[in-house]
Order: structure tokens, then C-alpha cells, then sequence
């Protein structure tokens, strides 16, 4: 199915019109929810609540083309305005996230994306900080702390190191996960 439009039937039972083939197609509730992306679900709790897009985006504090986004799923809400949502209109989460899987695999690409990034840092950290003990050791003069400081910052390289394997090697079985799929 294409765009549909959605009707709410005291909640139990819901009305699908496929606008491409003229079709209507009753679900009831379970059934709905398995089939409905985020984006119509959102679409179908604003029409429900009468409200406008504009109306919408200023309860949680986006524009009327945030919403529009978000109903035609060129972009998705993140995790906080759908807790939000859910406590607004008081729909589960369990109910908005099942039914769009497109939805679900962004959020967790962006959740792998963000750990990437954050163990990026951390081993930029120990590599840089212990190149830069190393180097200042150069140009001091031989002493115990000298051999100390020297010693600390090759083992901040070796734990950056060890790091970047680490992270390269969970990079490589989430994108081999992914390929298969």
C-alpha cells in the first residue's frame, strides 16, 4: 500500500483506503499496528486528535515540516519525541516502534554509529596523549620520572591501540550482519 488515510473506530478497529486501488480494508487494532509504519501512525494520532501538522510540531517543539517528514518517513522522531508522544497521546512504545522495521534499523544503525564515534574518540585520546608523552620525553633529560612518563605514555598507545582493533573488529561483524540481511 501506498499513502493511506486512517480512521479510528472507537479505537477497536481501524479503516485502510488504499488511495491507489480504491480499496478499503478493515484491521483490527493488532492487526493495524503490524502493519503500520511510524509515519502513518503519527499521521493517523494527529488526525485523530484534530490537531494540524503545525499544531502538532509545537507540542514537541519541531516545525510543521518536521512533521511532514515524519508522516511521509523521509526522516523519523528520535527516541525522546516518541516518549514524548507516548506520554501525550497515550500510546505504547511498543505500539509505535513494532509496526515500521525501516524505523527500528535507523535508530539502531544510529545507536552503532554514535559507539563508533564515541570509541573513535577515545582512541584518538590514547594514541595522541601518549605520542605526546613519548615525545616530550625526548627532550628531558634522563631521570626516573622520565622513564615512568615514558613508559605510561607507550602503554596509552598500546591501549589505543588495542581499542581501534577492538572497535574495527565490531565494525566489521555489524557490517557483515547487515550485508546478509
Amino acid at each position: 500500500m501506498q499513502k493511506v488515510n486512517c480512521f479510528t473506530l472507537r479505537c477497536f478497529s481501524y479503516i485502510i483506503v488504499d488511495k491507489k486501488q480504491g480499496r478499503s480494508k478493515f484491521f483490527s487494532e493488532r492487526e493495524l499496528v503490524l502493519t503500520m509504519s511510524i509515519g502513518n501512525q503519527i499521521s493517523a494520532i494527529r488526525n485523530e486528535q484534530q490537531l494540524t501538522q503545525e499544531q502538532f510540531g509545537e507540542l514537541f517543539h519541531v516545525t510543521r515540516q518536521t512533521v511532514s517528514n515524519w508522516e511521509n518517513e523521509k526522516s523519523y522522531p528520535d527516541l525522546q519525541i516518541l516518549i514524548a508522544m507516548s506520554n501525550q497521546f497515550n500510546v505504547s512504545l511498543d505500539t509505535l516502534l513494532k509496526g515500521d522495521s525501516k524505523m527500528v534499523e535507523a535508530i539502531d544503525k544510529e545507536r552503532v554509529l554514535g559507539k563508533i564515534k564515541h570509541e573513535k574518540s577515545l582512541v584518538g585520546f590514547f594514541t595522541s596523549a601518549g605520542t605526546g608523552l613519548v615525545a616530550s620525553c625526548f627532550l628531558s633529560s634522563a631521570s626516573t620520572i622520565r622513564t615512568v612518563v615514558m613508559i605510561v605514555g607507550f602503554a596509552m598507545i598500546g591501549i589505543g591501540w588495542y581499542k581501534r582493533a577492538k572497535s574495527d573488529k565490531e565494525v566489521f561483524k555489524y557490517m557483515e550482519e547487515h550485508r546478509q540481511e
